[in-house]
């Protein structure tokens, strides 16, 4: 059992890039740790992780432009992957931060692996689980984009109550296999009151797939590969995601840290085994 610093995380507001994005700084002595979240998800759902990562260094989790409690960009086009990317390295920045240790999921996994590729300045050593990686543009691993795009359009955007969110969602794949904490609290802080009432989605079907939409236009596997920061990639053995194909080639391939495919998980292992992908995240980013 990893021992967990229970503090209440302290809001932060901080413009980047021309777009104020919202933080939480969940405390810890040492030097930073920042963790970023999936397309769709925001970071007080990563909790559990930034628990025990504050009992080795000071942590923060960010909210990508568009997600959580950050503002969206002005114009739905600036939603992508790079601007991910560039929106991390500007957050590092104004924060007075270099070198610092960080922890990633999926493509916020992928925007980690590619900042430390184009500054290797701000990125000491990552986890990344879960990244979302192709080998070309045209690879087809990314026969998923359009139909899920079209799909996140469709997706419902408004709940009567948290309660009938959190309902509606746990027997439904992939929330079936989440921990019921984490579950909850993407239901109660992933939605705001609207004027009527009822509890609306933060993040927007629109951002979502842009930023899926906008994936291809991104070499987060190459930045990753070329990457001289340690890191160590997790992916789930038993999900559909782009990753898992490719994990024998990133292990063939990662110069500078170690692949490993865990069992019994999918995308989404962080929200399904968070003490385990905890503790291995504590241990590594705790290495010198």
């Amino acid at each position: 059992m990893i021992a967990r610093n229970m503090s209440i995380p302290r809001d932060g507001f901080i413009t980047v890039n021309g777009v104020r994005l919202h933080y939480l700084d969940w405390g810890g002595a040492g030097e930073p740790i920042v963790i970023l979240h999936a397309t769709g998800f925001f970071g007080r759902m990563y909790r559990p992780f930034a628990e025990a990562l504050s009992t080795v260094g000071h942590t923060c989790t960010l909210d990508q432009r568009g997600h959580g409690d950050s503002d969206p960009a002005p114009n739905l086009q600036d939603h992508n992957w790079a601007q991910t990317m560039n929106d991390l390295g500007g957050f590092i920045s104004a924060m007075g931060w270099k070198s610092v240790r960080a922890f990633g999921h999926s493509s916020g996994a992928t925007a980690i692996g590619a900042l430390a590729c184009e500054r290797p300045d701000l990125i000491a050593r990552a986890v990344l689980a879960e990244p979302v990686v192709f080998e070309s543009p045209n690879a087809p691993e990314l026969g998923w984009r359009n139909p899920f795009v079209e799909r996140t359009l469709k997706r419902r955007r408004e709940f009567e109550s948290v309660d009938a969110m959190f309902a509606n969602f746990a027997n439904k794949p992939p929330y079936s296999t989440w921990r019921r904490d984490i579950l909850r609290d993407y239901c109660e802080f992933g939605t705001r009151a609207g004027p009527d009432g009822k509890r609306e989605l933060k993040c927007t079907p629109e951002i979502e797939a842009q930023l899926y939409r906008s994936s291809r236009d991104f070499d987060g596997l190459g930045r990753i590969l070329r990457a001289q920061a340690p890191m160590l990639v997790l992916f789930g053995e038993r999900g559909d995601s782009l990753g898992i194909s490719l994990a024998d080639k990133i292990a063939a391939k990662l110069t500078h840290g170690r692949v490993v495919k865990m069992p019994g998980v999918g995308h989404f292992l962080p929200m399904e085994e968070p003490e385990v992908v905890a503790q291995m995240a504590v241990e590594f980013l705790s290495e010198k």
